[in-house]
């Protein structure tokens, strides 16, 4: 009995001790399992996979894009965003994004401490809301470029002769050397799309080039797009006396070139008909008595003078002839640089290029942002995106005009090969991946685990997602990117009360 008594009392204190230390297990792995939820809720991410995000109140305001003057870009926080660097500015913006509202007729409206030449392709909306407010407010005088004569005698037009850069060379006393090659490549651009007939616009390049040369230096009142024009639909007697000229000129360059054109025209005539006939057809737009061909008839104005006297010059076309006008537009830009550069002044000059991607290559751009920033000249390329710009310029070059930029601001992005580089620009984040799993069986079990991985600071999504009202912003000199509100020139004060109303102008309410 006794015995019996004793085995059963063990049993039960064994029972009871196993049950205690099995009840002590569970309390402590309930401890350990609380322990471990409440870490896992209040993990942060280490970092050591990218610490990459957006830029902050502080780090804008320490950069002095905080301000009232410099290059209006948009607002953060309530606060305007202004550059004063003389770097280059780009611009991605697709149409009807609002770059015009939000950007350009911003800066109409208040920069006064430099020069402006404003590219305004579209029937001359910038001119009719900003040029009064420009001339009467700010003090500057106004040019119109305008051989369309759009709003006829509101917009009187100036004459300009982009020729006359070759002209105001040799009357410097010096050389002729890229020049006349540069205007060539602007009036015979390289097609879009590549044709097999490189070496026709070769040749042509080259007799454009020369001809360009001899009329510079031994007829420089008729060095214009319409004598040119000229010469590339002469034939015959008239042709002929042409070469003779050239020939005996006196300038051993462009003699020898004459003779060898002379040579090709007489020997092998389907080869000098491809070349001539490439040449008329860049000159077409400057037909003797069009609207173009007037208005470079002459030299009126001296984009020099803009290093000395604040000045905003406006390059107006209506909207249906920029194909037309486009090459105008570049022999302008191209002539205006080369002025400008070559002049010494304490004025710089900001070119306001809309619609740059549509415009013919123009060979001095890429020596503007390399060379010319010191020369007081400052470039803001407008394109509706990468797709459009590397249509007419080398990629290359076309990657080097946003490496060079100072700012680089983008609306309303879609392409896919900007969206990954702005995923790239944002930088890496190291974030946290929270998981479960569980077993099933005899013995059903579950687990959570906690890991790292990383992910752009700015993805597709949030790329997409910005939508009209917000913009990325890129500042060279800075590691984060901004993203920043479009603030239209109408919800500003005093802009809203100085600048016209665009719709004026459709509607035919010219002041």
């Amino acid at each position: 009995m006794r015995g019996g008594r004793f085995g059963t009392g063990m049993n039960f204190f064994m029972s009871v001790h196993r049950h205690t230390l099995e009840e002590d297990e569970k309390a402590r792995a309930r401890r350990d399992a609380h322990a471990m939820r409440v870490r896992m809720q209040q993990a942060k991410p280490s970092g050591l996979l990218g610490d990459g995000r957006l830029s902050r109140w502080s780090d804008v305001h320490a950069s002095g894009l905080f301000g009232y003057d410099g290059i209006f870009l948009g607002g953060l926080d309530g606060r305007l965003l202004f550059y004063r660097g003389d770097a280059p500015l780009m611009t991605y913006a697709r149409t009807g994004s609002g770059k015009g509202r939000d950007l350009i007729l911003p800066n109409l409206a208040h920069l006064r401490d430099r020069s402006l030449i404003v590219c305004d392709p579209k029937d001359g909306e910038n001119a009719f809301v900003s040029a009064a407010h420009r001339h009467d407010t700010l003090g500057h005088k106004v040019i119109f470029l305008n051989p369309f004569n759009i709003n006829g005698a509101g917009f009187l037009n100036t004459k300009i002769n982009p020729f006359h850069l070759l002209v105001d060379i040799v009357r410097g006393g010096a050389r002729i050397d890229s020049e006349a090659s540069e205007i060539a490549h602007i009036l015979i651009h390289r097609p879009i799309k590549a044709s097999g007939e490189e070496w026709v616009r070769s040749g042509a390049l080259r007799l454009t080039a020369t001809v360009l040369e001899y009329l510079a230096l031994f007829d420089p009142e008729n060095c214009t797009p319409a004598r040119l024009w000229s010469f590339a639909n002469s034939s015959g007697f008239d042709l002929g006396a042409q070469f003779a000229l050239m020939e005996t000129c006196g300038v051993a360059s462009v003699e020898g070139r004459a003779a060898s054109f002379n040579l090709v025209r007489s020997d092998a005539p389907k080869q000098w008909e491809a070349y001539k006939s490439a040449l008329a057809d860049a000159l077409a737009p400057f037909a003797p008595d069009s609207a173009l061909a007037i208005s470079t008839s002459a030299n009126e104005f001296s984009f020099a003078s803009l290093k000395h006297e604040p000045a905003t010059v406006y390059l107006m076309l209506p909207s249906e002839k920029l194909d037309v006008g486009a090459p105008w537009i570049s022999l302008i830009v191209n002539y205006a640089i080369e002025a400008i550069a070559k002049e010494r002044g304490k004025l710089s000059t900001l070119f306001i290029l809309d619609e740059f991607a549509q415009l013919p290559p123009i060979n001095t751009v890429p020596k503007a942002t390399r060379l010319y920033r010191s020369k007081g000249i400052q470039l803001w390329f407008f394109a509706q995106g990468r797709f459009s710009l590397r249509e007419r310029w080398p990629e290359v070059l076309a990657k080097e005009f946003e490496d060079q930029a100072g700012i680089v601001t983008m609306r309303s992005v879609s392409e896919p090969d900007l969206i990954r580089d702005v995923e790239l620009w944002s930088g890496n984040r190291t974030i946290l991946n929270r998981g479960v799993s569980h077993n099933g069986g005899t013995v059903e079990t579950a687990a959570a685990n906690l890991g790292e991985s990383k992910r752009s600071v700015l993805q597709a999504e949030d790329i997409i997602g910005l939508g009209m009202g917000r913009q990325i912003i890129k500042v060279a000199t800075m590691p984060h990117l901004i993203v920043a509100d479009c603030v239209p020139f109408f919800t500003v004060d005093p802009w809203k009360r100085q600048l016209g109303d665009v719709r004026a102008l459709h509607r035919g309410e010219f002041e």
